[in-house]
């Protein structure tokens, strides 16, 4: 099991993005080199000096918000990976160590699967269960970014694993993984209750130990949980200005009622195109297993609280699977079931049990085989040549002068990144404010440019085309690539150059192709 472990860090590494890219990757990775350096508040006081609207939150990229502090921004992603990512950075010194914390929580996720599968199983069902999550298109496509699927994960199964051991110190444990599987996903807050939950019926009904009847395994579990809850509570305070305020936005925009029955559409057909209807199997583990049922329950019971818990939680486009990654926490548990109830199964039935079991192994290889072909079929391997544009655009930008400040929206965290630059997002930027601004940054010697992917350019000129002729994009970029997604980055000098007859040259991003001559 420690092969297949060790192949999926690989996987992780090879096909890793390796970008600060968009808006999760960036934020997670901004956020970890901010823990590194001992603070989590950016100044940005000379916002404040800036006469045009919104200057301060237009300053704040995507994964960033206001702090309650006037002239500071802070992130808005829980501080689990970044954690993580951070002391990976500290110890090696090296700022690329940060992406290697997903890889290896992938791997570590995978041997706990296999522990899991064993403890309420046997070692088959541990080894199948493994190679199974080790495929599963979902995992296999968030293994190679720097996000928080993959990581919250590894923290439930742990917490689960260490909550089926008899153990005391496997329940103070137990509650420490859960307390960081919260600091890293806030909602799977879920997992603290089915599991607090368990111990709370052991102690009414469930056993005849004396510690157990006295309630000391929900104590134990509570006196693990608590620290992590004190720690985000407090930084929650310390970043947005309440305890219980969040990075994302208020409770009442996030669910919604109304997102109830979309989402029972999407889940459960997203969950079934990517690990094949065999996962339905784990509904039946805990009728058709002879025993372990309490722990069978105990897994099932936190699949389908973490499934339900998302059920209200925004909607998504009918086709956007990749978004079934937010029940990602829940796959070893719910895949290891499956595989119980298999066995279960096999185990039954009065004849040939020997012929049916291999018969299962057989249906799991051929599960397992096609969950691959479908990780490459969706693109898991192919994400990092995607995210390349982040890295290409940012060497670009670097090069331009130091005195640079560019506008832009999914480039503007990768930029400040990977390039160093100021940049503002114009997603914050009032619509009558784009000249203001450019000539506020103008009067302090800054030079302004736009980044904008071709997707965005509508956008743009939705938002500012009324109020700003250079809103509405009608001159030749500067530079753009010339392969791939298409992004443009525009010098709005060059607007009246072009209008007034004078050639526009278009640079490749790439440098590769030869510059492109425009004329009006």
């Amino acid at each position: 099991m420690l092969l297949v472990a060790a192949s999926v860090f690989v996987i992780g590494v090879r096909y890793g993005t390796f970008a600060a890219s968009d808006t999760d990757p960036y934020g997670y990775v901004s956020e970890s080199e901010l823990i590194a350096h001992g603070t989590l508040r950016v100044d940005q006081r000379f916002a404040l000096t800036l006469p045009f609207r919104n200057a301060p939150a237009a300053f704040a990229p995507a994964g960033y918000k206001l702090a309650p502090v006037d002239g500071f921004i802070v992130p808005t992603y829980p501080p689990g990976l970044p954690l993580v990512m951070a002391a990976l950075l500290r110890v090696t010194g090296q700022r690329g160590a940060v992406y290697y914390a997903v890889p290896l929580f992938g791997a570590v996720t995978i041997w706990l699967t296999a522990l899991l599968g064993t403890r309420v199983y046997s070692p088959l069902a541990g080894v199948l269960a493994a190679v199974l999550v080790a495929t599963s298109p979902s995992f296999l496509y968030q293994v190679t970014q720097p996000v928080s699927d993959v990581p919250a994960a590894a923290w439930t199964t742990l917490a689960l694993l260490l909550a089926l051991h008899e153990r005391k110190w496997a329940r103070l444990t137990s509650g420490l993984a859960a307390s960081l599987a919260i600091l890293t996903r806030p909602n799977l807050v879920v997992l603290a209750l089915v599991i607090a939950g368990l111990h709370l019926w052991q102690t009414a009904f469930g056993s005849e130990r004396r510690e157990e009847r006295r309630g000391a395994p929900l104590l134990l579990f509570i006196a693990g949980l608590i620290p992590g809850c004190i720690a985000l509570a407090a930084l929650n305070q310390y970043l947005y200005g309440s305890p219980r305020g969040f990075g994302y936005a208020p409770f009442g925009e996030l669910y919604e009622w109304s997102a109830v029955l979309p989402n029972l559409d999407r889940y459960p057909r997203w969950l079934m195109q990517t690990q094949t209807p065999f996962v339905l199997l784990g509904l039946l583990a805990p009728l058709f297993a002879r025993r372990h049922r309490a722990s069978l329950w105990l897994l099932l019971t936190f699949a389908a609280a973490l499934f339900l818990s998302y059920l209200p939680y925004g909607v998504f486009g009918r086709e956007e699977w990749i978004y079934v990654r937010f029940l990602l926490p829940a796959y070893p548990a719910l895949i290891a079931l499956s595989v119980v109830a298999g066995l279960s199964l096999a185990d039954r039935l009065p004849h040939r049990k020997t012929t049916l079991l291999y018969g299962f192994v057989a249906v799991v290889v051929a599960v397992a085989l096609w969950q691959a072909r479908e990780a490459v079929r969706r693109g898991a391997f192919v994400t990092y040549l995607v995210e390349q544009r982040y890295l290409d655009v940012a060497r670009y930008v670097a090069g331009l002068p130091r005195d640079a400040v560019v506008i832009a929206s999914l480039h503007a965290g990768s930029i400040r990144h990977h390039a160093g630059q100021l940049t503002i997002n114009y997603r914050g930027l009032h619509p009558r404010a784009l000249d203001d601004a450019i000539a506020a940054l103008d009067a302090r010697g800054e030079r302004v440019y736009f980044v904008l992917e071709a997707g965005e350019e509508d956008h743009f000129r939705w938002q500012f085309g009324t109020y700003s002729n250079r809103g509405r994009l009608d001159w030749p970029p500067a530079a753009q690539t010339f392969r791939g997604v298409p992004i443009h980055l525009y010098d709005p000098r060059d607007r009246e150059r072009f209008l007034a007859g004078q050639p526009v040259v278009t640079y490749d991003i790439g440098l590769v192709a030869k510059p492109i001559v425009r004329q009006k």
